[in-house]
């Protein structure tokens, strides 16, 4: 990516935590010192400049994931949990309340959102699987989870579910995390468990 576009990206990145969806390309010019024609020589319209926004911060992810698979210091717990929710250092901050409605305002976006949420999953399959084969998890459908916290994400970001229980992006994302590895029971196990032991 050439130094101008990515410019663009990162600072589009801020004016969506500041301002949600609804920030022009004429602010965006004005805080990167151009002129919004040369804005949109770079970029055709508000819509393309949010795809390449969207593939720049999953690439960003991407990197990060690498990270969490080299680490050796972390258990194969640590790196599933860890590689599941990553989020680089920089996009925890981002208000990501403020990207609501992302579905309603620009389909072609939300889209490209949804398809990168579902692609890339091949590090953590394998990882849930060598957890299972290990006996670290216990026996469960990798499919089955890679399905919730998709959906979860999704939901996270398309409706207003965070500020309903008044919770940041990244709280969330550990509190799912929290009950997919823990659940919901207080000592692991159900009450028909406990009356067939």
């Amino acid at each position: 990516m050439d130094e101008a576009r990515g410019k663009c990206i990162r600072q589009t990145i801020d004016l969506c935590s500041n301002y949600g969806l609804d920030f022009t390309m004429s602010q965006l010019a004005s805080q990167l010192g151009m002129s919004k024609k040369t804005l949109y020589l770079l970029f055709n319209s508000k819509e393309e400049l949010l795809l390449a926004t969207v593939d720049f911060m999953f690439d960003t992810v991407k990197v990060s994931e690498t990270q969490v698979l080299s680490r050796q210091d972390l258990t194969l717990t640590e790196k599933i949990r860890r590689l599941i929710v990553v989020l680089p250092d920089s996009y925890k901050t981002l208000n990501w309340k403020r990207l609501q409605g992302v579905e309603a305002k620009y389909p072609a976006v939300y889209r490209r959102i949804r398809h990168r949420l579902e692609s890339g999953w091949e590090s953590t399959l394998e990882l849930l699987r060598q957890g299972m084969a290990e006996g670290v998890l216990r026996p469960f459908s990798p499919g089955l989870l890679r399905a919730v916290v998709e959906g979860a994400i999704e939901h996270f970001l398309s409706s207003d579910a965070l500020e309903r229980e008044n919770l940041e992006y990244v709280q969330a994302l550990d509190g799912m995390m929290d009950l997919l590895m823990v659940g919901i029971v207080a000592d692991g196990r159900d009450e028909n468990e406990k009356t067939s032991v």
